[in-house]
């Protein structure tokens, strides 16, 4: 079983896109947004991180075309559930199963390729093509987990919570 938790990278080597062999401008904005923050960030984040007063203002069609050619290339990873986008590192980006906490919303993707091959042979068993995997897990990330205000939080009632049976 091959399991290892990525982190968002730092320093990673750029791929080139532009005919002189250098990135374009606007696909190196969009990675290094991404690559500065732990967190996963929505197109329109992406927008204000890329744009300055001092350029001509980038559209949001513009910001999608970038990060859909990141994505194909296999730099940038997509969060489903929260429509949002991270900077990955991996040879092989359907892998990734996206661990993301509920309190904090750090993301975390832990690559595994027994349990993407457990899924496609179910999917097979039913004579069914895997085209695309979405695989994300919802939880509490190890450090709000260790953080006294939410241990304290799990013992305290919420205000919703009702009693299961009336006082005496």
């Amino acid at each position: 079983m091959t399991e290892r938790v990525t982190q968002p990278s730092r320093g990673v080597p750029q791929v080139s896109y532009a005919p002189n062999g250098r990135i374009t401008s606007l696909l190196s904005d969009v990675l290094d947004a991404l690559t500065e923050t732990d967190f996963p960030l929505s197109a329109y984040d992406i927008l204000r991180c890329v744009s300055h007063p001092d350029r001509r203002r980038v559209a949001p069609p513009t910001i999608y075309r970038a990060l859909e050619k990141l994505i194909a290339d296999g730099l940038v990873g997509r969060l489903e559930s929260r429509n949002a986008f991270v900077r990955i590192r991996t040879g092989d980006p359907s892998r990734l199963i996206y661990c993301i906490c509920d309190r904090c919303g750090a993301a975390q993707a832990v690559e595994t390729t027994s349990s993407c091959q457990q899924i496609d042979s179910a999917a097979e068993t039913l004579g069914f093509q895997v085209r695309h995997r979405v695989m994300e897990v919802q939880g509490v990330c190890k450090q709000c987990s260790t953080c006294p205000s939410f241990s304290s939080a799990l013992q305290r009632p919420q205000q919703n919570d009702l009693p299961t049976r009336a006082p005496k």
